[in-house]
Formats: C-alpha cells, structure tokens, sequence
C-alpha cells in the first residue's frame, strides 16, 4: 500500500477530499424536517441561553443526559438567529409540550429556521472532529486505510442521518471516536497534545451524553493490557505506570473539560452528577415508557440482547459488511497492511471498542438503534483497513509495489477509493435528505425493514404537513397527530392536537410507527386501518404516514356513552333518547398491545368527553378477567382523582390506571373491563355504543391484552393453513398425542381415547387480519359414515375471546372439551375444525397452500376403544 501519510500537500488534498464527503450530505437542507426530540432540544437551547445571560448557571441543568453540548450548538444558533432572545423571552419554557414555539412566533420567529440555525453547529462540531480523527488516522494507519476507512464514515446513511440533527447521538459518536484514536496516537507518538485532544474530546462526550463515560474505562483497559506504543510489543513495568499515569492526567483534564463547559457544575457539582448518574441508572433498568417494536414484536421493556446486533445488521451498508469481514481475515492471516503490529493493534483495538461499547449499552433495559451509533465510525474505519488491505494484496500480485511504482500504485488505490465513495454514496444519497429511511439491502431493504425494525422519528411529518398546508383552508383545519410537537406542527398552520384528541380534528395522522406498535390502542389502530387515506407519504419506498379525512368518517365502534341506569332498560334495547341522557364518552385510550409476564404493570389512559353535567361524583371501575371469569386485578375511584361533579360539558378528561398482575397469573388472554358507579345510588351506570346507539349492559369489554410468552403447538401444520384469509390455522396440542401422522394431507396427531371419555386438545389459531365479526368456531368429530360423533360450535375460548378483538400476529390458543358419548362405536374417527358467522351460516374458506381445500380444516384422528 503506498504510504504518502508524511507528504503535505497529499494530506492537505485528503483533507480537503474527507471534509467535502463529510459536511456535503449533512450540512445541506437542515430545514427539511424535525424529529420527534428536537422541538425539546430547542426549548432546553433556549433556557440554556437565558440562563447563561442571565447569570442564573443552576438552569443550565436543562437534562440528565446531560446534553450540554448540544444546548451550547442550540445557543450559537439563538446568537445568530436571534441574538436577543436571551432579554426577551419572559421565562424558562418546558419541553413536553409546544412553550417555546408560539412565543418564537409571536416575535416573528421561525422555529424551524432556529432548528436548522443550531444543527449547522452540529454539523460543525461533527465535520471538524471527524476531520481530525481522520489526520490522527491516516498517522496511525496510513493514508490509504484511512481515506478508505473515512469515505465509509463520511457516507454511511446512518450516520448521516443522525449528525444532521439537533440531538444527541452524532456528536457523542465524532467525539468518542475522536477521543479515541488521539489517545492511540498519544500511544504511539507520545505527543502530549494528542493526550489532551483525547481527553477534551472525552469530556466534551461526557457533557453530551452519560453513555461517554465508556470512554473512561475502555481506555483503562487498554493501558493496563499493554504498552499500546506502536513501536514494539514488549511491556516494561515503568511503561505502564507512565502509561497509568497518563490516563488519570487524561482523566482530570476530561472531567476539567466537563466542568468548564457546564455552568451549572460551578454552582452545584455533586447536585448535577448525582441527577447524570441516577437517570443513567434508571435508563439501564426501567427501559421505554412506551412499547417498542422489535423483530415483529411490540415489546414492552427490554427488547433482548439480539437488539443491537440485528439493528447494526439493518443499519450498516453491504460496503461496510464485506470490509469487515476482510478486516477480521486480515487480522487473522496478518499479510499485507496486516502484517504491520501497529495496524494489527489499531484494528484489534476498533473492534474490542465496537464489541464492548455493544454489551456496554445492552445494559440497559431501554434501546434504541441510534444509541449504537459510537461502534459505526469505528467498525467503518476498520472495514476500510480491511478493504484496503484486499486493494494492497492485490497490487502486490499485479505488480504495482511502492519499490516498482508508486505512480501505478497512486493510480490502483485512487481507483479504489473512487470505488468505495461511489459504492457507499449509492446507499446513502438515494436517501436525501431522510437518511434515517436507509436499511441494509441485502436483508431485505425497505420491503423487509418494517417487519423487524420500528420505522420512523418524525421524518415523513413535514411531507404530511405539507400536503395538508396546500389546502385553502388549512390555516382553520385541526389535525389530530402522534407527532404533534415539532415533526409536524412546524410544518402545517392549522391547529394540531394529540391523536387521543382525534375526534376534535378534521384530519389524522398516523405513522408507520403508530401502527407498528399498535398506538395508542389496538382497536383505534384498526379503525384506521378500515379507512380509506386521503393520502399516503411514501420515502424510499417506505409508507411512513398515512393521512385520513375525518369528517365523515363513521364513530369506531369502541367508543362508548354512559347514562344513569334505567329501569325498564334491557340490555341490548336500541333507544334514540339514550344518546341525549348520556352524561359522558369514552373517545379515545392508551392501553400497550405488547404481551406481559407475571408481575408487570399495565398502564391504561381513559379520555373521557363531558357530555352534560355530571350531578353526583362517580367511580371509574377497571378490572381484567381470565378465560374463567376471575378477577386478577381492579382498580376503582375517581378518573384521575377529580370528581365528576365539577366536569364541564365538553371537556375532555384523562383518567390513569395502573393495574398489576399477580405473580401468579395464569399465560392467556385477560379481557380489559370498564364500568362506572354511581356510590349514592350504589348501582352501576349502563354503557351504549355510540355507533349504533345499543346498549351494552353495565360492563363495557374495552380491549384484551395478552399474558406470557409466544406458545408453539405441539403438532403443527404442515403447509401453511387459511380461513378467508383472515386466520391461519397453526396446529394442535392434544392432551394425550400417541402417534404423529407425517403427511400433508392430513395433519398430525391421532388421538386415543375411550367411549365416554372427554377429549380435550387446544387448536391454535393466528391472526392475520382484522375482524368486523364474531365468527362462531366449529369442531366436529365424523365416522367413516359421515355421521357425527360429537360437536362444538361456540366463539373462542367459550365466548370469551370474540374474533373482532383479536390482534394481528398474535397466537390464540383455544381450549376444546367434548365428551364422548359413553355407547361410542370402537373405531377412527376424524376431527375437522373451522369457522363460521353465526349471523348467514356462512363458512369461511380454507386453503392449503394457496389452493381451497374445502370449508374446514382437518386437525387429526380420534381412535376410539371400548368404554374403560
């Protein structure tokens, strides 16, 4: 490989190369969109600039992550955009909500223009620490390698993406990378001034984010393993005490970097630490407040230590891929550029770096792909020292050697870098400006992603914004959104509201990722779902939102009026004057979809409407129920704590609960009930649809959540089994199985049992689709004559669990118990199963491998003997 890593104008023309490939695809059209989080980082960017102007340094505590650095990016942004907002803005905004913007708007303020002012700081900060890392680099490892090694890093789309935002994870990935190829340089050279750049890129990490602490320990490590000097492999005890020593004067001039750039460590050092290092804990151990979708899951807590492995599948480049694994062959052959110690000792350390950060932030119980993002610049670099090496064997082979020709050898590796920044360049710019949409294509790519990874962070809802902003009335439409701060509401000048305040809105907008984790609830997601969008945004081939029309659109059919209970009311009566003595409506609510374990908590949000006044001051009333009728859990009392007397009509009123399962629940479907009470009275209110204005009695089935792992049939289906397309029958499991039949055409166990004997086995059936009806499942049991033996039609799981509530993906296991009849004929018997409404007699259609094979489902064989 030809070294010209000491000739200056080459360094000067890389740099030059390095720094275009990096700023150019992020520091372009920072205006285009916002993320979910950044309309925060704007309001913390604000206080943090007021606190500082204003001497008040205890309020540049703004977040525990701390985020520091990114407020300062977010100050410079103020300073340039609006250098006075520091005198003007009357108070410290918060966050959770949309403070800062209309007081922004009120001045005459864009806040978009402010977004885009403190990402160009980002972007900045980013571009030259990454700039830097690549000079420390090419000294390290040599030209070649490490313009092969940045081009990766300069155009992988997912770095890209998260480096062009007001946000964490780009900058604490170009710090901490920074940070530790200056102190391999230190290692090498001992050049006290990479030990200081080292140290101030560590603290400026720290301040960033807790994750950067990593830093700390890592490099301890990597001094107490060995003298990591690159001029030989011999360790003396002197050298590594020096060496120790180096690493706490790093330490101090890091945590003196952490301490000069934070104000509020002048005034309250311990108060501000504690608050880091407690969050960063309750981060490792509570995980999401909202479910998260992972590998076809919606996952509540810890998605499992696959995570992060898979995402980096997902995310990483086939470029990068095919780099890394020649880096790991080079490291294990060591010819070539491998065949220096110090390029071995580089690449072992990236990737132990890689490897360690990964368990490291597995740890915790909340993840994200993007908190992964330190290990690509690493793994990058080392991917193209692993593509270099491959270039450098095969210029050998052809002759092309710095001794023979380094004009030939210029002109080899040139190619091959063009190749490279080509190649890694058609991944990512195809993706511009939503470089956030890129998955690895050789797993499938956009058509594959959303089955494994939750799409979205608010990229899509300017585009949705957008197109509703060209309506002539926008400006007096309401649009009900789950990404109302930010992502959408700079976008769009109407009003916006949160989607739990849907019916209020003339249009919703839903996101990939709202419908991946099935929010807020199952069955408002499959109300959409039954609507028709006006319109659909689609970025790189993935449906990202979704916009409907509300006006006309019919009430779903989960929401719910109560009244005071009638006399001569009977359940199921359809009354007109129902509707006018409703007192208040259940319009909207919160309730995961993810599976619980014994133990867990499930949270439940209840928006309550006030329809009328209410006199008496009621009791909201939530419990769930096993298959078998038994309460495992209740709540009851005021919605949220306020009584009913004083809500006003029209007001919309949240009402929390948390409900804990026992330890000791049994695996299965719980039914989620509501009904309220009238204490004066001491008699329940009566619940009507408001769809269709029937009455549903005095406890209303809200939903049904699901209670421990995914089970597997003992005796699967052989070839995929459907029933209209709307459920695929998976198998059986019988309680006793003596014989597994292995054909296709007649599925799996026969069953021995005896004249008079019950016979119960479970068929497990699979969602595939949502279901407006109630279908009634069959199970016949017929003689060779065609007569039958013994029967039963009822809905799943006795009644319990009617098919309209089931949710897409999931597994119902449907217990069946038939008695036999005692003067049952010895012989084989055939047990068919299937579905049917119960309404028309109608079957539904059963294929088998795409083709009919009739209106039911053949589950196995009934041997039946002499009575015992």
């Amino acid at each position: 490989m030809i070294d010209l890593s000491k000739n200056p104008i080459t360094i000067i023309l890389a740099s030059l190369l390095i720094a275009i490939l990096i700023w150019l695809p992020r520091g372009l059209t920072l205006d285009r969109f916002a993320t979910a989080d950044e309309h925060a980082w704007l309001a913390r960017s604000g206080n943090f600039y007021r606190a500082l102007v204003n001497g008040d340094y205890a309020e540049t505590f703004q977040r525990h992550h701390p985020g520091v650095l990114v407020t300062w990016a977010g100050t410079l942004g103020f300073v340039q955009k609006y250098p006075d907002y520091a005198q003007d803005a009357p108070r410290q905004f918060g966050w959770l909500t949309e403070e800062i913007e209309p007081f922004l708007r009120e001045q005459g303020r864009d806040p978009v223009g402010l977004l885009a002012a403190g990402r160009s700081f980002v972007v900045l900060i980013i571009s030259l620490a990454l700039l830097i890392s690549f000079l420390l680099a090419a000294r390290l490892i040599g030209l070649w390698p490490a313009l092969a090694g940045f081009a990766l890093i300069a155009l992988d789309p997912f770095h890209i993406g998260l480096s062009r935002l007001l946000h964490l994870d780009g900058l604490l990935s170009s710090l901490m990378f920074l940070s530790l190829l200056a102190f391999l340089h230190f290692q090498q050279s001992q050049q006290r001034a990479s030990l200081i750049l080292s140290a101030v890129a560590a603290g400026l990490a720290w301040l960033t984010r807790s994750p950067g602490l990593f830093l700390a320990p890592f490099l301890l490590l990597i001094v107490i393993a060995g003298d990591l000097r690159l001029r030989g492999l011999r360790v003396t005890i002197q050298n590594r005490q020096s060496q120790i020593v180096n690493f706490f004067t790093w330490f101090i001039i890091a945590s003196l970097t952490f301490v000069i750039l934070w104000p509020a460590m002048w005034v309250d050092p311990l108060g501000s630490v504690w608050k880091v290092i407690s969050a960063a804990g309750s981060y490792a151990t509570e995980g999401h407040l909202k479910p998260t979708f992972f590998n076809g899951e919606v996952i509540s807590g810890d998605p499992g230590v696959l995570f992060y492995p898979i995402s980096y599948l997902w995310r990483a480049t086939p470029v990068t891929l095919l780099g890394l694994v020649f880096a790991l062959v080079g490291l294990l052959i060591r010819r070539g550029i491998w065949a220096k110690p110090q390029n071995r000792k580089v690449g072992s350390v990236l990737l132990l770096y890689a490897l360690l950060f990964m368990l490291f932030m597995d740890i915790g119980a909340k993840k994200f792909d993007r908190y992964l993002l330190p290990v690509y610049p690493a793994l990058n670099l080392l991917a193209g020292m692993g593509l270099a090496g491959v270039v450098d064997l095969l210029a050998r082979r052809l002759g092309v050697h710095p001794a023979q020709s380094v004009k030939r050898g210029i002109i080899v590796n040139g190619l091959f870098l063009l190749l490279i920044i080509a190649a890694q360049a058609s991944f990512s710019l195809p993706t511009y400006p939503y470089y956030l949409s890129y998955y690895n294509p050789l797993l499938g790519g956009s058509a594959r992603a959303p089955d494994v990874m939750q799409i979205g962070w608010g990229e899509g809802a300017d585009q949705a914004a957008r197109w509703l902003a060209e309506k002539a009335d926008a400006a007096q439409t309401t649009v009900a959104s789950a990404y109302t701060n930010g992502p959408f509401s700079y976008f769009y000048p109407g009003q916006t509201l949160p989607i739990t305040f849907w019916h209020r809105a003339d249009y919703a907008v839903l996101y990939a990722q709202d419908f991946q984790r099935r929010l807020p609830s199952p069955r408002q997601i499959r109300y959409f779902e039954q609507l028709e969008p006006a319109h659909t945004v689609l970025i790189n081939g993935l449906r990202y939102a979704q916009i409907y029309a509300l006006e006309d659109a019919p009430w779903p059919r989960y929401v719910t009026e109560w009244r005071m209970p009638s006399d001569d009311a009977a359940e199921g009566d359809v009354a007109e004057s129902d509707a006018a003595d409703a007192l208040f409506r259940l319009v909207s609510y919160q309730l995961p979809s993810s599976r619980l374990l014994p133990g867990d908590s499930l949270p439940l949000t209840l928006y309550l409407q006030g329809l009328r006044s209410v006199e008496n001051d009621l009791n909201v009333i939530v419990r769930l129920l096993d298959s078998v009728g038994n309460e495992v859990a209740r709540e009851e009392g005021w919605p949220w704590g306020s009584p009913t007397s004083g809500w006003q009509p029209d007001a919309l009123w949240p009402d929390g609960h948390m409900l804990r399962l026992p330890e000791d629940v049994a695996p299965g479907p719980l039914r989620v009930e509501v009904a309220f009470n009238d204490p004066e009275r001491g008699a329940l209110l009566s619940a009507i649809r408001t769809q269709t204005g029937e009455l549903l009695g005095e406890w209303l089935t809200l939903d049904f959540v699901t209670v421990g792992e995914e089970v597997e049939p003992m005796v699967r289906q052989r070839s995929l089994t459907t029933l209209g397309d709307l459920v695929e029958f998976k198998g059986l499991s019988p309680k006793v199985v003596s014989d597994v039949v292995q054909s296709d055409a007649k599925i799996g166990a026969r069953i021995e049992a005896a004249a008079g004997d019950a016979l119960t086995f479970s068929l497990f059936w699979g969602a595939l689709a949502h279901m407006e009806i109630d279908y009634t499942v069959f199970v016949h049991v017929v003689g060779a004559d065609g007569e039958m033996l013994v029967q039963s039609d009822r809905q799943p799981l006795g009644g319990f669990y009617p098919t309209s509530f089931w949710q897409t993906g999931r597994t119902v296991v449907d217990a069946v118990s038939l008695e036999l009849p005692a003067g049952a004929a010895p012989g084989s018997y055939t047990i068919y199963a299937g579905m049917y409404d119960l309404v028309t007699g109608e079957r539904l259609v059963v294929r088998r491998g795409g083709d009919v094979v009739g209106d039911s489902v053949m589950v196995g064989e009934l041997v039946v003997g002499a009575q015992r």
